[in-house]
């Protein structure tokens, strides 16, 4: 290497260890996605897409893509008919000022089907990039929900759920272009060091730099979600380890920043089996006492999901973007 070329990596290299971009933090890239995000998943299609454009949310996630473990091909996406009505109206989206993210897994996805991409993680992140680039997307969503895979030590585990994330989250990363964003969506017991050691902690500590933020659902866990002031937002003091302030503050073990930490919850009682709050009290509860700790640097509010059927979804469309976006 050059002097002049040597001297150049070495001060790129400081001012990367200096901003906190090494591998294996939690540190924010350097990516235009202003915070907070008020992001809503579109899964059900009772509601056309295109209703989003006037609605308040920074960001959609298009729920779910898939692998189909019948097909043996871990570069093979599987696109419910559900999403081409989104899909197309992706540019519309963008128009309205709308960030579109495709939503990988969920609940549509098997410990099988996940398993086809074990090993063959660059195939899979090679699709998915794709499928971005195709349709004009900007990210891509991680929604593992196969608990026994990330059971550390499990005698049951079909398959190191840790290992494989963190594989998933680098290879999509590399696989996607620059300016496009990584989310997961875990549920809290995945971040609690009582719960086989937290195992989404350390995937946070192995792959943190690739994800921009974690949308940690707060709902259909019980135990994880109530009461709002010390199971979501947390207290300041004592906060527990799931909470957004015990997350902050490490208090399971890793400290992860505000910025990358998206509240969800679901938007109307019969989106989720538990957890649900009435949306005044989402703002009461969540968003106020949130904005006033954390100010801009909030990460976030998710909902799940979109539609304008009900008088609990109009409210979250309409009246929760001017308190958490201060719009």
């Amino acid at each position: 290497m050059r002097p002049w070329r040597h001297f150049a990596a070495v001060m790129i290299a400081l001012f990367v260890l200096g901003a906190g971009l090494h591998p294996g933090t939690g540190q924010a890239r350097a990516v235009d996605d202003p915070t907070p995000r008020f992001i809503v998943y579109y899964n059900a299609d009772v509601t056309p897409a295109t209703h989003i454009i006037d609605a308040g949310y920074t960001h959609v996630i298009l729920s779910f893509v898939t692998l189909d473990a019948e097909s043996g091909d871990p570069g093979k996406l599987v696109v419910p008919a559900r999403l081409d009505a989104p899909l197309a109206a992706v540019e519309k989206l963008h128009d309205a000022g709308k960030r579109v993210v495709i939503s990988f897994g969920g609940g549509d996805m098997s410990a099988e089907d996940w398993r086809l991409a074990v090993g063959r993680e660059a195939e899979t992140a090679a699709a998915l990039s794709r499928f971005v680039t195709d349709h004009g997307l900007d990210g891509v969503d991680i929604d593992f929900e196969i608990s026994p895979a990330l059971e550390q030590g499990s005698s049951a585990q079909p398959f190191d759920g840790v290992k494989f994330l963190v594989a998933l989250t680098r290879e999509l990363r590399s696989a996607l272009p620059t300016a496009a964003t990584i989310s997961h969506a875990p549920q809290p017991p995945y971040l609690a060091p009582d719960w086989f050691g937290g195992p989404y902690l350390a995937i946070l500590k192995q792959a943190g730099e690739a994800i921009d933020w974690i949308g940690v659902q707060y709902y259909n866990n019980p135990g994880f979600q109530a009461p709002t002031e010390k199971m979501v937002v947390g207290d300041a003091s004592d906060p527990a380890p799931t909470s957004v302030a015990g997350l902050v503050a490490g208090a399971g073990g890793f400290k992860w920043p505000i910025e990358k930490i998206v509240v969800g919850k679901p938007i109307y009682k019969e989106d989720a089996a538990t957890g649900h709050i009435p949306p005044a009290e989402a703002v009461s509860q969540i968003v106020e006492p949130l904005v006033a700790r954390y100010g801009a640097r909030f990460g976030g509010l998710m909902g799940w999901q979109f539609s304008d059927l009900t008088a609990d979804h109009r409210f979250w469309n309409t009246r929760i973007a001017p308190v958490l976006l201060k719009e």
